[in-house]
């Protein structure tokens, strides 16, 4: 017994001896990453990826990302064509931060433009959700999925197909619920597309983001409801739970946007930060 753990002790050192040398001809360059990594190395990482998520410009590139700076994306394309059934905007006390629209199960659902895949998993009331970076501060979603068809880390081109539509998560209908953010900040999607013609409103190609484009066809007559405000006011009967589920977030993110924690006592008039 004595023989076997020495030679176990020689066999670790030898390992631990060894790991401290990498040969620099196996150290690959990739996009996106700060310093060389190994083969084995970035193999870990995309395993991971799927279960950790990529947070938005995390890790890879993709070449049709947009131009920092540059104008909206002018070649949006619709995600699906049916009939809008609820709007953005606040519906029953809360804050609906997309759009609805009407599908029949197993249709299938297109990315709006070209990305990154940064979620694909089944999340929370949204049921089985797909988010994609689209570069510039701007990224979709897509909810309540029948089924996932890509997976994080992947790119995606333009009118691909991403899933299939359901009624999965908190859904009484088989329907499509878009999301389209920028800087996380969800705006009316129906400021880029109009459902009704279906067609990209023209204003999109000569403005530089959502916020700019909300001011420019709020006194045009469209009917787009307001974004999500940045600040709330909190009211008799708020909680952090709450306030996190009428305007779409976390109980964890408010608290760390507001130096709180889920213990922490509410007052009347007190301004919290939502993003």
């Amino acid at each position: 017994m004595r023989i076997i753990f020495i030679i176990q002790i020689l066999i670790f050192n030898l390992f631990t001896i060894s790991a401290q040398y990498i040969n620099t001809d196996s150290l690959l360059i990739f996009p996106g990453f700060d310093k060389p990594v190994t083969l084995s190395e970035f193999d870990s990482i995309l395993l991971i990826a799927p279960e950790t998520e990529l947070r938005p410009g995390d890790l890879l590139y993709y070449e049709q990302q947009t131009t920092k700076g540059s104008h909206l994306p002018e070649l949006f394309s619709f995600p699906c064509t049916g009939k809008v059934i609820s709007r953005f905007g606040p519906r029953s006390g809360r804050m609906h931060t997309g759009t609805d629209i009407k599908m029949n199960k197993g249709d299938t659902i297109y990315a709006a433009f070209h990305g990154i895949v940064t979620r694909a998993r089944y999340y929370y009331g949204y049921g089985n959700m797909v988010s994609i970076d689209h570069g510039n501060n701007i990224e979709t979603s897509y909810s309540h999925l029948s089924l996932i068809l890509v997976s994080p880390g992947e790119n995606i081109n333009m009118g691909q197909a991403v899933g299939l539509a359901g009624s999965t998560g908190r859904a009484t209908t088989n329907h499509l619920h878009f999301e389209i953010r920028e800087n996380k900040k969800p705006f009316d999607p129906e400021l880029v597309f109009d459902f009704e013609t279906g067609t990209i409103r023209s204003e999109v190609a000569v403005t530089n983001n959502l916020s700019e484009l909300h001011q420019m066809l709020k006194p045009a007559g469209y009917g787009t409801n307001e974004p999500v405000p940045r600040h709330y006011t909190v009211k008799y009967g708020d909680s952090l739970w709450k306030i996190s589920r009428r305007f779409k977030t976390t109980v964890s993110s408010l608290c760390t946007l507001n130096n709180l924690n889920e213990n922490s006592v509410l007052r009347i008039g007190m301004v919290l930060k939502l993003y």
